[in-house]
This record gives structure tokens, C-alpha cells and sequence, in this order.
């Protein structure tokens, strides 16, 4: 097991030229840093995905210590703005997943 010290070696760039770490780097990552395998990494990496989906999903808040919190939030029905036109159009109402750092987080940034 190594201790991580900073980004991924490799990270690609999207095509707005900002960095992007992909699923298989982060499991790369994540063997290395951990002493699993690769493929054990992937499972729990997969399981953690599903886990917030379906969490995300029942309408309940996912807290990572360190990280930050996950939680779904209801958006009221608005009026937008067809760029094209220029004509008013009515948004319904939705949902968006909102992600809320932690104060330890901010500060590493």
C-alpha cells in the first residue's frame, strides 16, 4: 500500500481541456493505493456507485466524511429562455443532485 500524494499520474483531457479522471484510472488509483486488485477495486467502486444511486434515488443524503454530502433537491416550476428565439418557455419542475463539500475539503482547494 502506497500513500496517495496528488492526482492520478495520468489524467485525460475532456474536450473543454480540463481535467478528467476516468473510472479506469480511479480504479487503477485506488488498487495502488490500497494493496487491492484491480478487479476488487472495480467491484467496490461499482458497489459504491450503485449504493449512491439507489440511495439518491429513495430520497436519502449520502455524508463522506472528508469529503462532502450528496442529497437530491426539488426544483420548483420557471420560466426560460429558448436561446435561439429568444421565446419565453415554461421549465417544470424537477430534481438535481446536489453535492456540498466539506469545510476540510474547501480549504484543501
Amino acid at each position: 500500500m502506497r500513500r496517495w500524494d496528488g492526482p492520478c499520474k495520468k489524467i485525460s483531457d475532456n474536450s473543454e481541456g480540463t481535467n478528467l479522471i476516468k473510472k479506469t484510472e480511479l480504479v487503477r488509483e485506488v488498487a495502488s493505493i490500497s494493496g487491492l486488485t484491480q478487479r476488487d477495486s472495480s467491484k467496490a467502486i461499482k458497489a459504491l456507485i450503485k449504493m449512491v444511486q439507489t440511495t439518491l434515488k429513495n430520497g436519502g443524503v449520502i455524508s463522506l466524511s472528508g469529503l462532502g454530502s450528496f442529497r437530491v433537491k426539488s426544483c420548483k416550476a420557471r420560466q426560460g429562455r429558448n436561446p435561439k428565439t429568444g421565446e419565453i418557455i415554461p421549465v417544470p419542475p424537477g430534481k438535481k443532485i446536489s453535492f456540498k463539500p466539506t469545510e476540510n475539503l474547501k480549504e484543501k482547494l
